[in-house]
Formats: C-alpha cells, structure tokens, sequence
C-alpha cells in the first residue's frame, strides 16, 4: 500500500521535477516567516554561511558526478524513462548522487531562510518528493532491467555513497570539465542567485527597507555579474563551445 502511494506520487512529482527549487522558494515564502537561528545574529550568521557552503557542496557534487558519467534520465511525454542502466563511477557507489546533491541544496536554501518551519515540515516535504520520485524511477527500472538492477541494488546503497574502491572506479573515466558546466550551469546560477535572494529576503522582513545606497547598490552588482556569468555560458553553449571533449 505504501510503495504504492510513493508510486503514484512519485509519477505526479517527477513531472514537476524542473519546478522543484521554484516550488522550494515559494514554499518558504508563502508558508514560513524568516527567522534567526537561535534567535541570535551571531548563531544566525554562522547558519547562513553553513547553508552556502551546504547548496555550494550540492551544486559542486553534481558537477563532479556528471563530468564522470551522466546519466540521462530526463523523462518522456512526463513520464520516467531511461535509455540504458548506468552502473559506473560514481553510480557504482551510490544510485542516485544526483538526488542527494539537489537535497543539499535544498537543504542549504532552507539554513538561509532560517524558519524554524523549514526544519520540522517544508525540507521533511520535499525529501519525501524525492523519495517518491525515486521509488518511481526503481519501480521503472526494475521492470525494464530486471536482474540486472536487482544484482545492482544489492550491491549499490540507493542514498548513503559507500566511497570504498572510488578512485578505482573512477580511473576509467577522463572527467570532462565542459561537459559538467553545459549539463549544469543553470543549476550553478540558480543556486547562487537562490541562495541570495532568500538572504535579501530575509533581511528586508526582518529589517526593513534598506537605508543606506551601499545595501542597493552591492546586491545589485551581484546579480548583474551573475546575470553576465549566465550569458555568457549560454552564448558559448549555443556556438559549440562546450562540446564534450575527446578522450
């Protein structure tokens, strides 16, 4: 009954999966006030830097798992799908890196804002979204795979990377830097411009309009840089610069 439930629940958030970090925001902003960790400016500035540092750690963990092996699993007609079952790098450790490094995130996201709320029911949410979607995608797996994803699952923890024998798993790959910033520079910009649109936030309901030009005028120049940055990889991505590179 309950791998059930997971399953349908699963095949309705799969189809959101692209609107999750969106939803996130939104979630914070319409259903939680910000707040200070420990209601002190000291604690809550240390939970803000461990909440970058936590999203950044998602966003780097992704990179390092699709410059290794990617696995393409986007869905068709909103439906799981997958081409071939990929068991090598950093799937030989664990089965869904991918997840854990959009759950960090998440995570991370959430430690900025810094509502006792995120803690005890949007982030519980949102891994139970995750956890559905993923028993979707082993549900989809093991019809389509058969022995071959059972002797895998037996072998390969489906959250908590077991690192033994990494490095050896990983000599057989070249890593393939521009291959990771095409997949997943939208995810970097997303975060980053997440991360400090939830601190601005935070900081305009907890203290007001800014007073001084100095508050306007440097998240200003961030998003400018950001939105450069952004350009600027979409431009070399469109013109072929960021092809896979040989080897």
């Amino acid at each position: 009954m309950r791998q059930k439930l997971l399953i349908k629940s699963g095949n309705f958030f799969f189809k959101l999966r692209n609107a999750l970090f969106p939803l996130f925001i939104v979630s914070l902003l319409l259903f939680t006030k910000p707040g200070l960790f420990l209601e002190n400016e000291t604690a809550d500035k240390l939970a803000v830097g461990a909440g970058f540092i936590t999203a950044l750690l998602g966003v780097v963990f992704r990179c390092i798992v699709i410059g290794f092996a990617y696995i393409k699993r986007g869905g068709r007609d909103g439906k799981v799908y997958a081409e071939n079952l990929v068991t090598k790098g950093f799937y030989n450790h664990v089965r869904n890196p991918m997840y854990i490094g959009n759950f960090l995130i998440l995570t991370g996201l959430g430690m900025i804002y810094g509502s006792i709320y995120v803690y005890i029911a949007v982030i519980p949410l949102f891994a139970f979204i995750y956890l559905s979607i993923v028993i979707t995608e082993e549900n989809y797996l093991r019809e389509h795979f058969g022995k071959e994803y059972e002797e895998y699952c037996k072998r390969v923890p489906r959250f908590m990377p077991n690192l033994s024998g990494l490095k050896e798993s990983l000599k057989e790959f070249h890593y393939d830097w521009r291959k990771a910033i095409r997949k997943d520079y939208g995810t970097f910009f997303g975060t980053i411009v997440g991360c400090y649109a939830i601190l601005l936030i935070k900081k305009r309901l907890l203290y007001g309009f800014p007073r001084n030009i100095n508050d306007i005028t440097g998240p200003l120049i961030v998003f400018l840089l950001l939105a450069a940055g952004y350009i600027l990889l979409r431009f070399l991505k469109k013109r072929g610069k960021l092809k896979q590179s040989a080897g």
